[in-house]
């Protein structure tokens, strides 16, 4: 099953502190990267380190401030 992943810049976590804190500590220059199951890297080829939060304020602002969705053509 392939894996769907949006980048984004570090900035656009900015509204949500524990990722955004997450990002100062974790992301090089560059964008970060939103998989499917909302967990967050700095490397779109490598799993670790990530941000995981399964809360519903982070799958809300991923959804609502993020925009994100998985195209209905992945699944």
């Amino acid at each position: 099953m392939l894996r769907y992943s949006r980048a984004y810049p570090p900035e656009a976590l900015r509204d949500f502190g524990p990722a955004a804190q997450w990002a100062g500590e974790h992301a090089q220059q560059g964008p970060l990267f939103l998989w499917d199951d909302l967990t967050l890297t700095a490397d779109a080829f490598a799993d670790e380190p990530a941000y995981r939060d399964e809360s519903e304020e982070w799958q809300r602002f991923c959804a609502e401030q993020l925009g994100f969705a998985v195209p209905g053509d992945m699944g």
